[in-house]
């Protein structure tokens, strides 16, 4: 017997439109807060706390939302987490159990969120990218005139108040490109050229402008694997092709006062830094060294370095074996989940920012277990973006047209 399933969970109004607003917040806070303690207070406050109500109505009502909470990648994601929070218990620099508990509960409501948002109000999903790029254009101005000597370490931006860390910056910037180019070809495919698809090409190319001022070669050699993907992929990148060819020169330009910065910075020691890496992880190769475990070396350059500069070094280094193979499963889960509905405009945007998510990645290893900062903008976002991608949804719940308030059949 075919069972109707209710498009939208049956929670109070109020709550549902808190918990869309608090998503628009998160994609913004790193723009409109005054410290880094601000953006996380933002993220708490507005869309960590409203998501946790509606978790919590849902439970209460027994409502089918919560299929999700048993689907492959949420359970393998709270495997991961939960087994490199155990790995504390050998750690010799581990922080306070109760911290690595607090962020994971953070990070599993978070996850919940983003599936709440993209699966049943997707539409505010994709507003919500052109918001934060909106915003990204005065931040950025008031970066370069009113404070370039808070907002700049070593000529290279971090981003006043919220940044600590040009490559972190880059990263996060380099995830907005990504979802913000992933909104414009379903703009265009949807609407074709119009000024209003012009101006999101604009905030766009001030979003990639951001990125080259933080000098970061990870975020731009992330970008370069997601554009392979796109143009092997992507029938809308087929079918403006004439646009695509017109974006190379555009970026070659951008990129040509950058290019001898990118060139004389050599490797930056990551084959060093890596080299050392697998051989402390060769020491304890199954249960790992634990999380946050020290990590101190000394390069030829001189510098003395506390990460091994690789995330998946990282959880090798802190979980080792079983960590890395959670690890990977829920990389896999993701990537399997995008494509199975890959013809899907969020599918094929989850499998572009999964892959610039793990390349970027392959460069830093902060993240993890943190509070809401950039990685946050890369593989948990994608985890739940993922976890919205579904058989029963219509393909227009994952695109700008509003999604029908009526009960589906399956």
């Amino acid at each position: 017997m075919l069972q109707a399933e209710p498009i939208r969970p049956e929670v109070p109004k109020a709550i549902r439109y808190m918990v869309i607003a608090g998503f628009y917040v998160f994609l913004s806070a790193w723009f409109i807060a005054t410290s880094r303690k601000g953006q996380h207070t933002l993220v708490y406050a507005f869309f960590l706390a409203p998501t946790a109500f509606h978790l919590f109505i849902c439970m209460w009502k027994q409502d089918p939302t919560l299929k999700a909470l048993l689907s492959p990648i949420y359970l393998l994601l709270g495997a991961f987490l939960s087994y490199m929070t155990v790995t504390s218990a050998w750690s010799d620099n581990a922080e306070d159990l109760s911290d690595y508990i607090k962020r994971i509960v953070y990070t599993m409501i978070f996850v919940y969120g983003v599936h709440v948002v993209v699966r049943y109000e997707a539409a505010h999903f994709w507003r919500a990218i052109l918001c934060a790029i909106a915003l990204c254009i005065p931040w950025l101005a008031i970066n370069l005139i009113y404070y370039p000597e808070e907002a700049f370490a070593s000529d290279r931006l971090i981003g006043v108040h919220a940044g600590v860390n040009y490559l972190l910056t880059g990263a996060m910037l380099g995830s907005l490109f990504v979802l913000g180019v992933c909104s414009l070809i379903q703009r265009l495919a949807q609407q074709g050229f119009s000024i209003a698809n012009l101006v999101v090409m604009l905030g766009i190319v001030v979003v990639f402008y951001g990125l080259l001022l933080t000098e970061s070669r990870s975020a731009l050699l992330a970008l370069v694997a997601t554009a392979a993907y796109w143009a092997v992929s992507s029938k809308e990148i087929r079918q403006f092709k004439l646009l695509a060819l017109l974006a190379l020169p555009v970026i070659g330009v951008m990129l040509a006062p950058y290019a001898e910065l990118f060139i004389s910075r050599g490797f930056s020691q990551r084959f060093e830094i890596w080299a050392i890496a697998l051989e402390w992880i060769g020491q304890r190769p199954w249960l790992g060294h634990g999380m946050d475990a020290l990590f101190v070396i000394n390069v030829s350059s001189g510098e003395e370095l506390y990460d091994p500069h690789n995330i998946h070094l990282k959880v090798l280094y802190d979980g080792g074996v079983i960590g890395g193979a959670l690890w990977l499963a829920v990389l896999c889960a993701i990537g399997w989940r995008a494509w199975q509905h890959r013809d899907t405009p969020m599918a094929q945007c989850v499998m572009a920012l999964l892959i610039y998510s793990v390349s970027v990645k392959f460069f830093e290893s902060r993240g993890i277990l943190t509070r809401p900062t950039e990685f946050w903008h890369l593989v948990w976002l994608c985890a739940g973006m993922a976890l919205a991608c579904h058989s029963k949804v219509d393909a227009s719940m994952h695109s700008y047209a509003p999604a029908p308030d009526t009960k589906s059949v399956e």
